[in-house]
């Protein structure tokens, strides 16, 4: 009785045993696969992607093509009323048709999507066409500003944040009016290549030109 005891307890343990351990035909748990050793250094998690630069929208809204005048002059010191009077009779002997200086000039509506990363903004090249098609010659952009709340051009850096809307203008430099034959009563068209964050979009203006009510002197018409 007591061996027969002894060999139903030792069977009892066995079967125990079994049913506590992994079956080897089953597949491994999950959990004890993937379970990191005491001690095991977690790899550091993938950092977020940058922002993507955002979207800019460009529109040429509007040109003057005349003249290039250069640096605004500095203010003149103040004169004297006979130095004021002498200046006032010289000018009456001179030419009534000579006319102020009229700044060659574009201006640029810059629409930037929300969201995304500040982007910038540069000229690449301004061309002229005459209306026939024909190239004419290439403008020289340069003193880039932006339409301030206080109604005038602020200096600009060509930055452009997102969700902003911008309105900015370029002083160009004087068409080769030379090779023009005839440069008044016509349609020209001006074309901007413009890159931003790296990418070039083109844009264009029709610009009329009408004939001045007076003309400077020895100026084709």
């Amino acid at each position: 009785m007591r061996s027969a005891f002894v060999w139903v307890f030792v069977g009892l343990v066995g079967c125990s045993r079994v049913g506590a351990s992994q079956d080897p035909s089953e597949p491994p748990d999950d959990k004890q696969q993937f379970a990191q050793p005491p001690g095991a250094k977690v790899p550091p998690a993938t950092p977020p992607s940058k922002l993507a630069a955002t979207k800019v929208t460009i529109d040429l809204t509007s040109a003057t093509l005349a003249d290039d005048c250069g640096t605004p002059p500095a203010p003149a010191k103040a004169k004297s009323a006979t130095q004021l009077k002498g200046d006032r009779d010289d000018s009456s002997r001179k030419s009534q048709a000579k006319r102020a200086c009229e700044q060659s000039s574009m201006q640029l509506s810059v629409k930037a999507a929300p969201g995304g990363s500040p982007t910038t903004l540069s000229v690449k090249r301004v061309e002229l066409f005459d209306d026939k098609g024909t190239m004419i010659g290439e403008l020289t952009p340069r003193s880039p500003g932006v339409w301030a709340q206080d109604g005038t051009y602020k200096e600009w850096d060509q930055s452009i944040a997102a969700g902003t809307e911008l309105s900015v203008s370029y002083a160009l430099s004087q068409p080769p009016w030379g090779t023009v034959a005839q440069r008044w009563n016509r349609t020209y068209v001006l074309k901007v290549v413009i890159t931003v964050g790296g990418n070039d979009q083109a844009v264009q203006h029709d610009v009329h030109i009408e004939a001045p009510t007076f003309l400077p002197p020895n100026v084709k018409t």
